[in-house]
């Protein structure tokens, strides 16, 4: 009997790139992925088309690579449809997204699926700011970048200097574990929470960034709030304990402090005439107790995951 899986076509690698109007882009990224990777590697271009209006569908599917649709919107569902995709239709070792705007460099492509088929790393993410072009990116998102990428870092404790770098491979069986994530921009860095979590063996490598091909389709106060919200609830997820851990010591030191006030007054004149500030203490001190216990219920959880459906349509 043959098997479901000997029907799939198998591809060193698998190139997911998320589409919205960009029929300026897509060809020079797809022309440039094939005349990086060449003969070297056997390899398939999936783009995931949010609705677009443009002639974006029709060029990719001129330049030979399949082309799926999107059900809804969003970055980082069409990441997860197009790695669903891989991971259910074809067979492949390695797995990598990139844009369809010009900002990266096709040739980084194959010294990251080198690195992963040699064995040396599970998960391969660039580092744009290690030869980063004139005006490939605004003072304020540089800043609101490191800023992010510092803080992913001493959160997930993981050995990132960019954590919003948007090109990524990473071994096709590890798809799964990226599936439970933001349908949005923050997906990117719930995938590096999902490597932390799972363990896996993570490099990063320097890569070229450029200036975009078209317009931008970031908003860096909206999407820098989505992230910075992220991480916060990454936090929260993560690492529970210290998170309400710290909320609760802050309540109970507050509460503390203002029952220290509440007690000396009452030893110095045997009265308690501040009753606002001894039930406000006594609250404090209450919920920060409930606030820790929360934590640790929490951590004994933190690793249960939901499943989600990922959508798309050929």
């Amino acid at each position: 009997m043959v098997t479901e899986e000997k029907l799939r076509d198998f591809y060193d690698i698998a190139i997911v790139i998320p589409t919205l109007n960009e029929e300026t882009g897509i060809a020079p990224t797809i022309s440039s992925i094939k005349e990086a990777l060449g003969t070297k590697f056997s390899f398939k271009i999936v783009v995931v088309d949010g609705l677009s209006t443009d002639k974006t569908v029709e060029i990719a599917k001129s330049m030979g690579a399949k082309v799926i649709r999107q059900r809804r919107k969003g970055y980082g569902d069409a990441l997860q449809a197009g790695f669903y995709f891989v991971d259910t239709k074809l067979q492949t070792t390695v797995t990598v997204m990139i844009d369809a705007d010009g900002t990266y460099e096709p040739k980084d492509i194959a010294k990251m699926a080198d690195i992963i088929i040699s064995g040396d790393a599970d998960f391969v993410i660039g580092n744009r700011f290690a030869n980063m072009h004139k005006d490939a990116m605004t003072g304020t998102n540089r800043i609101g970048n490191r800023l992010l990428s510092n803080v992913a870092r001493r959160l997930l404790k993981i050995q990132v200097s960019d954590s919003q770098c948007g090109l990524r491979a990473f071994r096709s069986d590890l798809a799964n574990i990226f599936y439970n994530s933001s349908l949005d921009m923050p997906f990117a860095t719930e995938m590096l929470t999902a490597t932390s979590m799972y363990h896996i063996r993570i490099k990063e490598i320097p890569t070229s960034y450029y200036k975009r091909v078209g317009d931008t389709k970031l908003n860096p106060v909206q999407d820098g709030g989505r992230i910075l919200g992220t991480i916060i609830r990454l936090m929260r997820d993560t690492r529970p304990l210290s998170f309400f851990g710290s909320i609760g010591m802050i309540m109970i030191a507050v509460g503390a402090f203002l029952g220290a006030e509440v007690l000396l007054e009452y030893l110095s004149t045997g009265t308690v005439r501040k009753i606002p500030t001894t039930i406000l203490s006594v609250l404090l001190v209450i919920t920060g107790v409930q606030t820790i216990s929360l934590g640790l219920i929490s951590d004994m959880i933190k690793n249960k995951n939901y499943d989600r459906h990922i959508f798309f349509s050929e």
